[in-house]
């Protein structure tokens, strides 16, 4: 039986829980590493390309490469180079031996740590494509949803193939998409709660806590109908980076934010895509 804490696959029980980085191998996390950063550079391909559909492709490029160069630069591989002033290149004499460092190098403390970097820049990745949407090109919110939704459809597709191989995975059940999705880049800390798996294709989340709407009540950012906007904005680009699930978000409180002790915050179904109900 493998090590709990050294999984080289994920053929095993769902483990009910999100972000598990920790209970994976040195190497798996290497390989996962590689696929965040590939992914990263995909979704800059699946934005512009569905942008291009409203503003044309070379203005979606043009806002590729900006956000490329700012929040979607790639973290590693991490290079310093130590030379003097205007000195000749490659001098023997003139600079010091390179250092180099990529995903391969790192141990698995500092892997865990780079992983947990990319799922917060994936995050602001994202935002910063749908403000720069909204501000620039005037889109209103039910049109930047939509390019969102697509644009994370794609995404979903490419990462999800690179997921299921290196978890030795064929999707074929909704327990198969959620396992993936809880180590993706996506995953964050999110999808945190008590997980209910009634069968393969039938499983419940109930959330008890939101890390983001709980940040947008302490700061008195939002109002309620405005912040279940973004539990729906969230349900629609969940759904899409799950190629085969349909997802349903429900509000036992409906508007109010304010749950009691012991309720759920909001409850989230994963079912079958195309099933009835």
């Amino acid at each position: 039986m493998a090590d709990e804490s050294n999984l080289s696959d994920y053929t095993g029980e769902f483990r009910k829980k999100s972000g598990h980085l920790e209970d994976f191998s040195r190497e798996f996390l290497v390989k996962l590493t590689h696929i965040y950063e590939d992914t990263m550079l995909f979704a800059c391909h699946a934005w512009a390309t569905v942008l291009s559909d409203k503003v044309g492709p070379r203005v979606a490029w043009d806002l590729a490469g900006e956000i490329s160069r700012s929040m979607g630069r790639q973290v590693m591989p991490l290079g310093r180079y130590v030379g003097k002033p205007a000195a000749r290149w490659k001098g023997t004499g003139d600079q010091v031996a390179p250092f180099d460092c990529s995903a391969e190098d790192l141990t698995k403390e500092a892997l865990l740590k780079l992983l947990r970097t990319y799922w917060d820049q994936w995050l602001k990745f994202g935002n910063e494509w749908v403000e720069r949407i909204v501000a620039t090109h005037k889109l209103n919110g039910k049109e930047a949803a939509e390019v969102g939704e697509k644009a994370y459809t794609l995404i979903g597709e490419y990462e999800n193939a690179k997921l299921a191989e290196l978890c030795l995975i064929q999707p074929r059940n909704v327990i198969d998409d959620i396992k993936l999705a809880t180590i993706g880049i996506d995953a964050t800390n999110g999808y945190q709660g008590e997980w209910d798996v009634i069968d393969p294709d039938n499983v419940v989340l109930r959330m008890y806590e939101c890390e983001v709407m709980q940040k947008y009540i302490d700061q008195g950012v939002f109002d309620a109908k405005k912040a279940r906007w973004m539990c729906r904005y969230e349900q629609q680009m969940s759904e899409a980076l799950m190629p085969g699930t349909k997802l349903d978000i429900e509000f036992p409180f409906e508007d109010n934010l304010q749950v009691p002790p012991g309720q759920p915050f909001c409850i989230w179904k994963y079912t079958k895509r195309g099933n009835p109900g």
